[in-house]
């Protein structure tokens, strides 16, 4: 059977333009629908909130470029911060290209042209994509709305949370080891493989930083809301949990470029639970505008390093 990457481009493109369509249909159809309830003349958008979105948001892309140079030392990689820094943020806007992997194909040549192998590179890129995977399900776990559970039936699972968050935490320590038993596996089954050295604390930095940023980014939806609707600090965990599923649930679609429209479709269905549903279909749109404009200007940043 042929993987996803095999099919055909038409395919591809047909899906991607499938699902994304759907995405924003949904979108638009909640927001015209919604705003029929929604007084206009006492729509009154707070700009501080806003502007405060835009900064939490740049730290938190900020911190992924860390994260990244975390991972690079981790795997014996002696480059300087500031060049893991601007070969992270120069990378990072390549993913709004049409397509998909072009932020994977940007990082590793620029990487390439550091000097850093190939095989070493690849394991990088895998072990960033895991690393938010299991960070971002950790959040998830911490913050899931009781309410939620209960909405969806699932209100059996909430005596697991503890568990799941136990055992979470346990593999994300466990986790540059499992990674050196991997490679080294790896290194017995292939004669000419690259030999990593594996440093465990930058490891172990990169996983809390990572925990930081989805928290950071679960507070920059959380401020965001804030500009346009009255939330109460009691909300926070909940819109933490809603941009965290809705990233996570973006990165499975991998053929559209950075989830566009999947992201914002899961975002709004989650705030809709919070929020009248246009505001949550607004919010959701605000969300990618914030993040594309916090991208572009750590970007701008980047070329000046």
């Amino acid at each position: 059977m042929k993987s996803l990457f095999q099919l055909p481009k038409w395919t591809r493109t047909v899906a991607t333009i499938f699902i994304v369509g759907l995405s924003f249909i949904y979108l638009g159809y909640h927001l015209m629908h919604g705003l029929r309830q929604i007084d206009l003349a006492e729509f009154r958008p707070r700009p501080i909130p806003l502007i405060l979105a835009i900064l939490l948001y740049t730290i938190g892309v900020l911190i992924g470029s860390l994260c990244w140079s975390f991972i690079l030392t981790g795997l014996g990689q002696e480059l300087s911060l500031r060049t893991n820094i601007k070969v992270h943020l120069s990378a990072n806007i390549v993913k709004y290209l049409p397509g998909y992997g072009w932020q994977i194909l940007g990082k590793a040549y620029l990487c390439n042209r550091q000097g850093i192998p190939s095989g070493l590179i690849g394991v990088s890129l895998a072990l960033e994509f895991f690393s938010i995977v299991l960070t971002g399900l950790w959040v998830i776990v911490l913050t899931v709305p009781e309410t939620l559970l209960h909405a969806w039936g699932l209100a059996k699972l909430s005596p697991w949370r503890l568990p799941g968050m136990a055992f979470l935490t346990a593999l994300l320590i466990v986790a540059p080891r499992l990674l050196q038993r991997m490679l080294q596996y790896v290194g017995m089954r292939r004669k000419h493989a690259y030999q990593l050295r594996i440093v465990y604390k930058p490891l172990w930095f990169m996983l809390v930083l990572m925990i930081l940023a989805w928290l950071l980014l679960g507070a920059t939806l959380y401020t965001l809301t804030s500009a346009l609707y009255p939330v109460a600090l009691t909300d926070l965990p909940s819109l933490t949990f809603a941009w965290a599923t809705s990233s996570l649930f973006s990165l499975a679609v991998i053929f559209v470029p950075t989830g566009l429209g999947v992201r914002e479709g899961m975002l709004a269905f989650l705030l809709g639970f919070h929020l009248p549903m246009a505001l949550a279909a607004i919010i959701a749109i605000l969300a990618r505008v914030i993040s594309i404009v916090s991208e572009a200007f750590c970007f701008w940043v980047a070329q000046r390093l």
